[in-house]
């Protein structure tokens, strides 16, 4: 064969798509080195830290472009959406939100975390560092935190955020207009999805069971990341759907870049990265032809900041925050006790859960209708199956599979009001699984309607006092909230507030802020800036118990400070049996030279 037949032959410029596919076969290991095996631990925190902000915007920006070519690019319902049943849907919607945001007030539900992930948002505006703070300071005008540390919680929550200061400005509220705003969004997915399935009926179920919820309207009102993860689970759910029946680049790209930011909202959402690549591989074999675009090559790089971020939580101990008592995140031996708390969250009738047993309930007979139809067309094969089925079963699976690994961890008793968010995932599978069951059990639709008609009646007895009581969500936020107030109506000046609780609260209001045993160790530096007016006050933060049947109250140990120094107290209020008290330092008397010691930094 001469050189020209052998160049027609072997030698040809590469389609897009074997181009695409060799740089995926490039991109795939490079990112399993940069994420897993090349960097230390401290490289791995460093580089998180430095870039993960710019990595989240390029996904978060590439994502909304995939958006509106998907929008541009899309078909016609193959069910068009009538007006009347439009405003209908709208008006549940803006209800259910309406009702949520009125009966919950717009604070810190799960305290440590949720001032974690605000602090984290607070560098990545400032400083576009992903790093939480410990100390900060007010240096010629310039708040600037120090010491910062990478935490183990995913950062998309935060980055967006941090997003939203950057747009907006800084406001801690940002963090509950977040939250607000991503709330009827995850009630018009649920909405989507069921309706998308069952037709109009199950759709306005599945927001009524939704809506009947305590536990989303505990957490759309707080400064969590479980709506965030619960909206990109429903959208790439969605997404899946639209992928799978008409497998093309703009649809894999949307489906693609969700996963991604998806992966990087919850600790376990990772496992949704599966789910997606089992649909994507679906229907590569049901059109027998590979579809990849650029988003799906680079999509392992955009990965590689969180598999970074699990290499320091795994070699962190510290990061695990475990109480005493335990020595492992997981283990077999939760599942018993954690198991039984689970029955409890679901099935019990306390007000102060955040629970729905009517959702319980439906959700049984829904997954007993479910069952016997998988039973009856268990001869089908894959082919056969409807193409939203194949996408959305994968999701459906990794949620239930993340529930029962929950039941594992050492704490996890959903009937824990601190925990209970952890079953959030499992409720929003259960309302819309329930939806479309109880809507095609008859032709007519009349369950479905029996059922929307029952979960109004629940909410308006059971849902509304529950959130107006809302016992569940008052875990310690409102100490929180009174101090804050206090303080800052004391006017704007330099100050520094030792505090019993965490200093978090205040370095987010760019306030400085120790700790009471820091304040301890440090009581001579603390006198010099006093005396020299580094701070025009220093606000001291003690909580005291009951003393006696007469209602006197003492300073908890934990909370006592040396004789050498003098408070007057400025506010008190009474939270329960216990009082909260704030005071100021008026003075500091030195050390005794034969105890007197160097500060340190």
């Amino acid at each position: 064969m001469d050189f020209a037949a052998f160049k027609t032959a072997w030698i040809r410029p590469l389609s897009g798509t074997e181009l695409r596919l060799l740089a995926l076969a490039a991109a795939a290991p490079l990112a399993i080195w940069a994420g897993f095996i090349g960097p230390t631990v401290k490289q791995a925190e460093q580089l998180v830290n430095q870039g993960a902000y710019p990595v989240m915007l390029l996904a978060a920006a590439w994502f909304m472009v995939a958006l509106v070519r998907l929008w541009r690019a899309r078909l016609p319902a193959a069910v068009p959406t009538t007006q009347r049943e439009a405003w209908v849907a709208v008006l549940l919607i803006a209800g259910f939100s309406w009702l949520a945001f009125n009966a919950e007030p717009l604070r810190a539900k799960v305290l440590n975390d949720e001032f974690v992930l605000q602090s984290t948002a607070f560098n990545l505006h400032y400083f576009r560092e992903a790093g939480t703070m410990v100390r900060g300071y007010d240096i010629n005008g310039v708040f600037l935190s120090l010491d910062n540390y990478l935490d183990k919680r995913p950062i998309l929550y935060p980055f967006l955020i941090a997003l939203t200061h950057d747009l907006t400005g800084y406001r801690i509220l940002n963090a509950f207009l977040l939250n607000v705003a991503l709330h009827p969004g995850l009630l018009g997915l649920a909405w989507w999805l069921a309706r998308r399935f069952a037709g109009p009926k199950a759709g306005l179920l599945a927001v009524a069971l939704l809506g009947s919820l305590p536990l989303l309207a505990q957490n759309a009102t707080g400064a969590g990341m479980e709506l965030t993860n619960i909206v990109m689970i429903l959208a790439a759910a969605a997404l899946a759907i639209l992928y799978l029946e008409r497998p093309d680049e703009t649809r894999l790209s949307a489906l693609v870049l969700a996963l991604v930011l998806l992966c990087q909202a919850r600790y376990e959402s990772a496992v949704f990265v599966a789910a997606g690549a089992g649909v994507i591989g679906l229907s590569w074999w049901r059109e027998q032809r590979l579809v990849l675009s650029w988003p799906a090559v680079l999509a392992p790089l955009l990965l590689v900041p969180f598999a970074l971020q699990h290499k320091v939580l795994a070699n962190t101990p510290v990061l695990w925050e475990l109480t005493e008592e335990k020595s492992t995140r997981f283990s077999l031996d939760y599942v018993p006790e954690n198991l039984r708390r689970a029955g409890d969250f679901f099935t019990s009738t306390d007000p102060d859960l955040a629970n729905s047993w009517y959702l319980a309930m439906t959700g049984l007979a829904g997954l007993g209708w479910l069952v016997v139809q998988l039973w009856r067309h268990r001869r089908w094969q894959l082919a056969e199956w409807p193409p939203a089925a194949l996408a959305v079963t994968p999701f459906a699976v990794v949620i239930a599979a993340n529930l029962a690994l929950v039941m594992a961890y050492y704490w996890a008793g959903l009937n824990d009001p601190m925990a209970s968010r952890f079953a959030l995932p499992f409720c929003v599978l259960l309302a819309v699984l329930t939806a479309v069951a109880l809507a095609r059990i008859d032709a007519r639709g009349r369950t479905a309607q029996a059922a929307l008609a029952g979960a109004l009646v629940f909410t308006l007895g059971v849902t509304l006092p529950r959130l107006v009581r809302h016992g569940y969500s008052n875990l310690g936020s409102l100490e929180h909230a009174w101090t804050v107030r206090a303080v800052a109506a004391r006017g704007d000046a330099p100050r520094l507030v030792i505090t019993n609780k965490t200093s978090l609260v205040w370095l987010l209001e760019k306030t400085p802020s120790v700790l009471i045993p820091r304040a301890r160790i440090l009581q001579d530096r603390l006198r010099l800036q006093l005396e020299e007016g580094y701070f025009k006050e220093i606000l001291l933060t003690q909580e005291l118990r009951p003393a006696s049947a007469e209602g006197q109250h003492q300073i908890v140990p934990e909370d006592i400070m040396p004789k050498s120094f003098h408070l007057e107290t400025v506010a008190e209020k009474r939270f329960g049996t216990k009082l909260v008290r704030i005071s100021r330092v008026m003075a500091i008397d030195p050390l005794p030279v034969k105890n007197a010691k160097s500060p340190t930094t």
